[in-house]
């Protein structure tokens, strides 16, 4: 007896900025991209194309170098996530964590330079720039193939040619949608931002099918924007995003053994994410407590329009011996460093989801976050929340989960023995029929 047909999906999945950013150290963003790429292209009844788009228009890329470029993109990314040893900037940290006084620690290589991958993305560049083929895209849309447009990192949005395309085609279209920061937050954005992403928000009202969203916090912005404006409103589904299985089971690393308490802020150098306000709380702590206060370790890339603080990192004698931050390190690294560490701090001013709340908790770091609704609803009953103003308040907190004993921070990781992390195979199962009926959509 024949097996039943397999009803065929054909997924066009805009891979702009995955071409963009694959042999760099992946960004949350860039997280959520592959994960879906990987699951489409290994899921049995769809047909995975990567698409991407210019001011031209969109692009098909052939189905041999798709395959290459995920390939190369996940032993990248992999190697990162699952590294037999501890990244040099990792070995730099633990040094200065593990000595009595503390030096002042230099930024270490920021991520995507001086990696030894230059020539590496030229290469894979020229090689995919023959790969991309318009005249293919329209050949294939015509064989009658259910097929469904997604997008999953905002990326290209903002080009008339994405939102004139998918109207000329009428394919339809599954948007991931990650937070409305630029325009909740305009303040704390570069200046075109704003309007690129109004544009973005403009387009996905007009053309999905399927809104997916990372938090009840990220859907309820969405749809007070979309009525606020005047738009349609798609459905819209809410999918927390998952935590990686191997994030903690990196072996290679031995645990730290630091001679001062210390604490970790883990996300990119931007004005949102409130850094101006923990060098101001370490500021006080040094000055009250001379040698004795706790450390702050910085992971993450500098970000933009920050000037205040990065003068503050560069030319503070003051708090150089008690700060340090580092860039391009791998999970396995971050990992250790979160598991010796007092807390995870959080103060940002916005937050589609907070991702690294949400895998401190899972590795059995406490948490203090701001009290924001993304916070709020990622860390449930399992963190401590803060208003992102109230210095005097963070102040107290650092310094009750520096004290030993500290019967405020053991409260929590009493809390943590129950926490559940989100899963990405409960994300994608949910995510991949959302797309399918997308698809097959009249």
């Amino acid at each position: 007896m024949a097996a039943p047909k397999v009803e065929i999906t054909r997924v066009l999945f805009d891979a702009t900025r995955l071409l963009g950013r694959g042999l760099a150290m992946p960004t949350g963003i860039d997280r959520v991209d592959f994960a879906y790429v990987s699951a489409l292209s290994s899921t049995p009844g769809f047909d995975l194309r990567l698409v991407t788009f210019d001011v031209f228009g969109p692009k098909l890329l052939r189905p041999g170098p798709t395959a290459r470029l995920i390939e190369t993109v996940r032993r990248r990314w992999e190697s990162h996530l699952i590294a037999d040893q501890p990244q040099p900037g990792f070995q730099r940290l633990r040094q200065w964590l593990e000595a009595p006084g503390g030096k002042p620690v230099q930024p270490t290589t920021p991520d995507g330079q001086n990696t030894g991958d230059g020539s590496h993305m030229q290469r894979a560049g020229a090689a995919l720039n023959g790969a991309l083929d318009s005249l293919r895209l329209r050949r294939t849309l015509a064989d009658g193939t259910s097929s469904v447009y997604v997008n999953t990192s905002h990326g290209q949005l903002f080009r008339k040619a994405v939102s004139r395309w998918l109207g000329n085609s009428g394919i339809g279209s599954v948007f991931f949608i990650h937070d409305l920061i630029p325009i909740e937050f305009p303040e704390f954005n570069r200046q075109r931002e704003p309007a690129r992403h109004a544009a973005r928000m403009e387009t996905i009202g007009a053309h999905a099918r399927q809104i997916i969203v990372n938090s009840d916090a990220t859907r309820a912005t969405l749809l007070r924007y979309l009525r606020d404006h005047g738009r349609r409103v798609p459905p819209i589904e809410v999918l927390h995003l998952g935590i990686d299985d191997r994030f903690d089971q990196a072996k290679s690393h031995t645990p730290l053994s630091p001679a001062a308490p210390y604490f970790v802020m883990l996300c990119t150098i931007e004005p949102r994410k409130n850094h101006l306000l923990m060098l101001q709380v370490w500021r006080r702590l040094v000055e009250s407590q001379g040698d004795a206060a706790p450390r702050l370790v910085l992971i993450g890339r500098r970000g933009w329009e920050n000037q205040i603080v990065f003068n503050t990192l560069d030319r503070s004698p003051l708090l150089s011996r008690f700060i340090a931050e580092s860039s391009g390190l791998g999970d396995g690294d971050i990992a250790a460093l979160l598991r010796g560490a007092k807390a995870l701090l959080s103060p940002s001013f916005g937050e589609g989801f907070g991702l690294p709340v949400a895998e401190a908790l899972k590795l059995g770091t406490p948490v203090i976050a701001s009290a924001i609704p993304a916070h709020l609803e990622v860390g449930g009953d399992f963190a401590e929340y803060l208003d992102p103003l109230d210095g005097i308040g963070w102040l107290q907190a650092i310094r009750d989960y520096s004290a030993e004993p500290s019967p405020r921070r053991e409260k929590q990781l009493q809390r943590l023995k129950n926490y559940q992390p989100p899963r990405w195979n409960e994300h994608l199962s949910s995510a991949l029929d959302l797309i399918r009926a997308a698809a097959h959509q009249a």
